[in-house]
């Protein structure tokens, strides 16, 4: 028995140095991305009449710096003001900017280190759903951002600028705050567009009947207005709550037609 118990031990000690080397290279390489994104910037020269640019460490206008103005162009409204409140807000601003993108960048990195460390434990029909799974989560990610930053977001600092407006208030919002509420929907829009792999990923396997879905539709209303409260800033009386709630349902709903689907096909 003791035997036994050292061989298991030896084992699980195995795996946790494979996921720690896994993770190490992960981690050297998000820390890699974040000072670049922080520190380095384009600067710009011509060459036979092209503009070409390399990089520059650049505190003042790195990658980091360039995309918070590129936010602050695109996404607060004209008239709105952007002003730093407190003295390092700007720069806990841009670090919480290169923070996002470096692990928005490793997360298809990390997807894919952890499906090959968990490859050998899955049965074949698993490893198939893991490994066809990694581009859809990826693209629907993305989706999701994208679809945070064209629509959501603009949506809802233009209803906060239109209330300001109404009760004559200065329309001003705090940059740390600002990108707060950008990076949260952002990342939380992302994560949402996910629904559908993990609904269907868990009918495929058997684990959840895709009658289940449909049968426990209310729990699904409640789960998805608890989600959009947690991820919404709550300052547009229940627009943008119930705007999310419902791209939430209908992301879950499709899931499960599309499992019911791919399931009856697979019988």
């Amino acid at each position: 028995m003791s035997a036994d118990k050292g061989i298991l031990g030896g084992k699980f000690f195995q795996y946790i140095d494979e996921l720690l080397g896994r993770m190490r290279k992960t981690i050297i390489l998000f820390i890699v991305l974040f000072f670049i994104l922080f520190l380095i910037g384009p600067v710009s020269f011509r060459f036979y009449g092209l503009r070409l640019y390399y990089p520059f460490p650049s505190f003042f206008h790195s990658f980091s710096v360039m995309l918070l103005q590129l936010m602050e162009r695109d996404l607060v409204p004209p008239k709105m003001i952007l002003i730093n409140v407190a003295p390092f807000d700007v720069v806990v601003s841009v670090v919480y900017v290169s923070l996002a993108v470096s692990i928005s960048l490793i997360i298809p990195i990390l997807v894919f280190q952890f499906i090959k460390f968990a490859e050998p434990a899955l049965y074949e029909r698993e490893k198939k759903i893991a490994t066809y799974s990694i581009v859809p989560t990826i693209l629907l990610f993305l989706l999701g951002a994208l679809f945070s930053l064209v629509v959501v977001i603009p949506l809802l600092f233009r209803v906060i600028y239109t209330f300001a407006q109404d009760i004559g208030v200065l329309p001003t919002i705090g940059i740390l705050q600002f990108v707060s509420i950008v990076v949260l929907i952002t990342a939380g829009m992302g994560a949402i567009f996910e629904t559908p792999v993990i609904v269907f990923s868990l009918s495929y396997a058997g684990v959840v009947p895709p009658s289940l879905w449909f049968k426990h539709w209310r729990y699904a209303i409640i789960g998805a207005f608890f989600v959009a409260l947690l991820i919404s800033p709550g300052a547009t009386g229940g627009i943008m709550e119930t705007t999310i709630a419902l791209i939430i349902l209908t992301l879950y709903f499709s899931g499960a037609l599309l499992a019911r689907w791919a399931v009856k096909r697979k019988k």
